[in-house]
């Protein structure tokens, strides 16, 4: 599951920097505050990133993609994005329980 989640927020850091030329053109937001923005989402996903194998880094997940999600009412794109790596990060953690059941039940056999 850690794999699989940390390269799902990894990307969300990628899509967050690229996040910052484009709100600066296209939004009337003050560049502070869009800077406050994109760093409040790289923290967010480097904190769950440094946490996923505890319970809170999974939550911490679900707030980086809340707040990717929130940014499209700066750029409204992000609405799209935060949607499809809402879906991802759901995906990842599905997937990542049932390698983590597969490579439990091998090492009881």
């Amino acid at each position: 599951m850690r794999a699989l989640g940390s390269s799902v927020l990894a990307f969300e850091i990628i899509v967050s920097l690229l996040f910052i030329p484009t709100a600066i053109q296209e939004s009337s937001i003050s560049t502070s505050n869009i800077l406050a923005i994109a760093f409040v989402q790289v923290l967010l996903a480097i904190l769950a990133m440094g946490t996923l194998g505890k319970s809170y880094g999974i939550y911490l997940g679900y707030l980086t993609q809340i707040s990717l999600i929130g940014s499209g009412f700066v750029v409204s794109w992000m609405f799209v994005l935060g949607l499809i790596f809402l879906g991802l990060w759901i995906m990842a953690l599905r997937i990542g329980r049932r390698t983590d059941e597969l490579k439990a039940s091998k090492k009881a056999s």
